[in-house]
């Protein structure tokens, strides 16, 4: 059966967003969001005050990023997304980006960010792109489509 939506670009030796764990995703998003515009390294500091979890937390989960390719994390310099993990933070950026902006923009709710990463993490591809077609309202900061160069950047 086809399908009349796109499919992440991920190359077959590296995981898609359907073989990491929720995890992975959300220290993946925090460190894409915190390192907007920067090519500098994101501290372990501040990856722990966007998580919310305590430090050993943050430093265990990035050894374990960094073993699979995810990320490029050397103590005391801090975290960087590789090549490979760059293209996959998108797509789970973009997810958040648009769950947010349709529970916002049509169902007039705001959502706490855990919450908006949950479903956009949790829902189908398909269901991201059905909740897109619904959606009339500019990206948000932390989606990669806000970083496009016309003004008409819409999820």
């Amino acid at each position: 059966m086809s399908s009349d939506y796109p499919t992440g670009s991920a190359t077959s030796h590296f995981p898609g967003l359907s073989e990491i764990k929720r995890s992975n995703a959300r220290y993946l998003f925090a460190i894409s969001v915190l390192s907007t515009g920067s090519a500098e390294r994101v501290t372990t500091g501040e990856v722990q005050k966007y998580l919310d979890v305590t430090p050993a937390s943050v430093t265990e989960m990035l050894a374990k990023l960094d073993e699979r390719g995810f990320v490029d994390y050397e103590k005391y310099r801090g975290v960087r997304l590789t090549d490979n993990s760059e293209e996959l933070a998108s797509r789970i950026a973009w997810r958040f980006c648009v769950v947010t902006s349709f529970f916002d923009s049509v169902l007039d709710t705001a959502l706490e960010d855990r919450t908006a990463f949950d479903i956009g993490f949790t829902l189908p591809e398909k269901g991201v792109y059905r909740l897109q077609e619904r959606v009339n309202t500019p990206c948000l900061e932390t989606c990669p489509e806000s970083r496009r160069s016309d003004a008409a950047c819409l999820v």
